[in-house]
């Protein structure tokens, strides 16, 4: 069964949104990947060996799982669209959280964070770690943020020709992982009942 029938079929049974994710986003293929094993194999060993956590942990979420960007409505378009990386490992969010709790001195500090329409993103920021999401995009600003930006820009040079770019959210969980996702079932469904 494709992705996009798999979602429709798990709605339209009343299934729990969070199993829906599960099944796609966690057991079926990658389809920007299908027929590209090798560059998945590749990627996804520079991230598991950077980050120093398994290779199982990291999943991909997005255009390229699905073959379509349920929010821009397109499909997976090789070198222009980009590669969503999740990395679900309790251990890395942790140290990850650690280091923006001393950045910003414990959140007292809202100027550590970058600015995103002339304010601090630092509540934004406390809103993803409350949902067990480190977003790097939205981090202190510091060594490890750089070093993390150059990173997934060396990756993403190297396989600029089948992604635009390619970034990574860290996860504590499986289940805060399944639970975002949510957001592009739930647009799957709204789409489907107009």
């Amino acid at each position: 069964m494709d992705h996009l029938d798999a979602i429709d079929a798990g709605v339209a049974a009343n299934k729990p949104l969070n199993e829906i994710a599960r099944k796609v986003f966690l057991t079926y293929p990658t389809k920007a990947f299908v027929g590209n094993e090798e560059q998945q194999f590749e990627i996804l060993n520079d991230v598991a060996s950077h980050f120093s956590v398994p290779i199982t942990c990291i999943q991909v979420a997005g255009s390229a799982k699905l073959g379509y960007s349920i929010h821009k409505k397109a499909p997976f378009t090789p070198g222009q669209s980009d590669l969503d990386l999740a990395i679900i490992d309790a251990p890395l969010f942790s140290r990850y959280l650690e280091i923006g709790l001393k950045l910003s001195r414990g959140y007292s500090d809202g100027t550590a964070f970058p600015t995103r329409d002339g304010a601090s993103s630092m509540a934004e920021y406390l809103r993803y770690v409350a949902r067990g999401i480190f977003r790097p995009d939205l981090m202190p600003i510091g060594p490890q943020r750089a070093e993390w930006n150059n990173f997934f820009g060396r990756v993403s040079s190297r396989h600029s020709k089948l992604f635009k770019s390619i970034s990574a959210a860290i996860y504590i969980s499986q289940p805060c992982f399944e639970s975002k996702q949510r957001s592009a079932i739930k647009a799957r469904s709204a789409k489907e009942a107009i």
